[in-house]
């Protein structure tokens, strides 16, 4: 992104080295969204590439591990409060009936006392509004409510629950496509052609 140009041809050290020079005496932003990776190693080889910059450059980290934080910080750790109910309703809102359609009440009281279960996560919120988007059976929306599922613990694995309530959601045929997807290792790019292709050689499509 710094170049503006692909360096897919270009080794690990290649690309460090390239990275460095676009830096050098530089201030930048460098902004990581949703950091999970634990190893101190990890980020000090980055950080070695990183440091090159001119005074000012900064890295911005985002995590929702404590751990990470701690690795990562150059300066104390600025913690989100939890988002309150009305803002989580507005969101859960948002993705269930969409901008135009209004929410019908019975749905509407029933999605409050689901949004209480989300314990003020966003992306809980936004993951089952989305999963709730095309259903207007209040059926439904109890079965959601009242899923054990939803009993979502403190930490930071807390949207856990959620992905897994929207993944047994799915059609059974989707399930499998989703599942396969285990046989790739962690952090591996998964190419697009590769996987259908591979979905159709197991006759999943």
């Amino acid at each position: 992104a710094a170049s503006g140009h692909a360096c897919t041809d270009l080794d690990l050290g290649s690309q460090q080295r390239r990275l460095h020079d676009l830096l050098q005496r530089k201030r930048y932003l460098l902004v990581l969204d949703d950091v999970w990776d634990d190893k101190q190693e990890n980020w000090e080889r980055l950080k070695s590439v990183l440091s090159c910059g001119a005074k000012g450059a900064s890295i911005l980290v985002t995590t929702r591990q404590s751990k990470v934080a701690t690795i990562l910080g150059t300066v104390c750790p600025h913690e989100l409060p939890i988002l309150p109910d009305k803002y989580c309703w507005e969101l859960f809102k948002h993705q269930a009936f969409g901008p135009n359609e209004e929410a019908q009440v019975e749905l509407a009281d029933v999605g409050k006392e689901i949004v209480k279960k989300c314990q003020g996560v966003p992306l809980a919120a936004k993951a089952l509004g989305g999963l709730l988007r095309f259903k207007r059976n209040k059926n439904e929306w109890l079965n959601v409510k009242d899923s054990k599922l939803l009993e979502l613990p403190h930490n930071e694995n807390s949207i856990i629950p959620v992905l897994r309530l929207s993944y047994l959601n799915l059609p059974i045929e989707h399930r499998q496509c989703f599942s396969y997807c285990a046989i790739f290792p962690k952090d591996e790019r998964i190419g697009k052609q590769y996987l259908i292709e591979l979905w159709m050689a197991n006759g999943f499509i």
